[in-house]
């Protein structure tokens, strides 16, 4: 914060505000041979700032205490200069665990973890895009290039936040490229391979199949689905809020109930409680669901089918069958269109046959 110094009578305000080269080492952080004792080898001193304000105490201090209060709200728009990186991981984590979905939230302590534990920054504002860059290609030695740019994104994300609460000018991640991945086209299940799959599966895995193939929802979607959540006068399947699940984008909306959905469904329904369970009657977990589909599988000789595949699969058959990808981005519950784009190749046949109708008569 700030301080008074009286000088001729009159008081003035002081505060210390960024940083520039040590004049004394010249920024080169030792003298000789001994670290410089001014910067104390940071070879970096923080900037003075004096304000002359009056001669009279009362006045200076009233003003001294507001200045101190602008300054905690960061209402002067100046960076703190002395916040430790430690300190705001602690801060950010604290934001993102009250304001992000859970999962999100792993990501996020994933991403900071990993930087600290490779960089080892001591303050934020010593933080460079090398540094940034640095820490990206150590990633990228032990993660695939695309769980690299996911933690890149969220470690973007976090800067930004401390250039919004006035602990950096600008981030140092602005120039630090995501990895470039080659874009496959999408795996989805050929009407074959769902036969094959549903020939091998249990009772229940096979109403779990059908479920994500008639609705396109995401794991986490379908292990918090609810029977509450069905309509069956309605047909309609709602993907909304519970006490431990939000959405994604916590954006609730409705999928059609298919007839072959409902005819499946129907027969069993309750009028409470999670609808797909464990063998100990308890939600399952991802991870539980994951290692069940990948062993049906390999039964099967299916490869490279996860929960993902199955949404991929809804999708794809969907616009392969209308061309909609608007209805389709609704349905699949995107934000962005550019999301749903990654099927429009599936969606050329049928404008091939859309075109194929005009008829000029020539």
């Amino acid at each position: 914060m700030s301080s008074l110094v009286k000088r001729n009578k009159t008081y003035h305000l002081c505060w210390y505000q960024g940083e520039k080269s040590c004049s004394a080492c010249d920024g080169k952080k030792i003298i000789g041979n001994k670290a410089c004792r001014r910067c104390r080898g940071t070879g970096e001193v923080n900037i003075l700032h004096k304000k002359r304000l009056s001669s009279d105490r009362k006045t200076t201090l009233d003003y001294k205490a507001e200045f101190d209060n602008k300054l905690r709200r960061s209402e002067l728009g100046l960076q703190d200069t002395k916040k430790s990186w430690t300190s705001f991981v602690e801060e950010y984590l604290a934001y993102s665990k009250a304001n992000k979905r859970p999962a999100t939230h792993t990501i996020d302590k994933r991403a900071m973890f990993t930087f600290t534990d490779i960089i080892k920054p001591f303050k934020i504002t010593n933080i460079s895009p090398q540094q940034v860059e640095c820490w990206k290609q150590e990633r990228l030695k032990s993660v695939s290039p695309a769980q690299a740019n996911k933690e890149l994104r969220h470690l973007k994300s976090a800067l930004s936040k401390a250039v919004q609460w006035k602990y950096l000018e600008n981030s140092p991640t602005k120039y630090v490229k995501q990895s470039k991945i080659p874009k496959n086209p999408s795996r989805f299940l050929s009407k074959e391979e769902i036969k094959k799959l549903l020939s091998v599966a249990t009772e229940q895995m096979r109403l779990i199949i059908r479920t994500f193939i008639y609705t396109g929802l995401r794991i986490s979607e379908l292990i918090n689905l609810r029977w509450q959540d069905i309509d069956f006068k309605r047909r309609e399947v709602m993907v909304q809020a519970h006490d431990d699940f939000q959405p994604k984008d916590y954006e609730a909306r409705a999928v059609p109930l298919h007839d072959e959905l409902f005819k499946v469904l129907y027969p069993v329904k309750k009028e409470s409680g999670i609808i797909f369970t464990n063998g100990d009657s308890k939600k399952y977990s991802i991870s539980i669901l994951e290692k069940q589909l990948q062993k049906l599988t390999r039964e099967a000789g299916i490869p490279n089918c996860s929960p993902h595949t199955l949404r991929h699969t809804y999708a794809s058959h969907l616009i392969m069958a209308t061309g909609d990808l608007k209805t389709l981005q609704e349905l699949l519950g995107h934000s962005s269109i550019v999301t749903t784009m990654i099927y429009a190749h599936l969606s050329k046949p049928h404008i091939k046959k859309v075109v194929d109708k005009l008829n000029y008569d020539l």
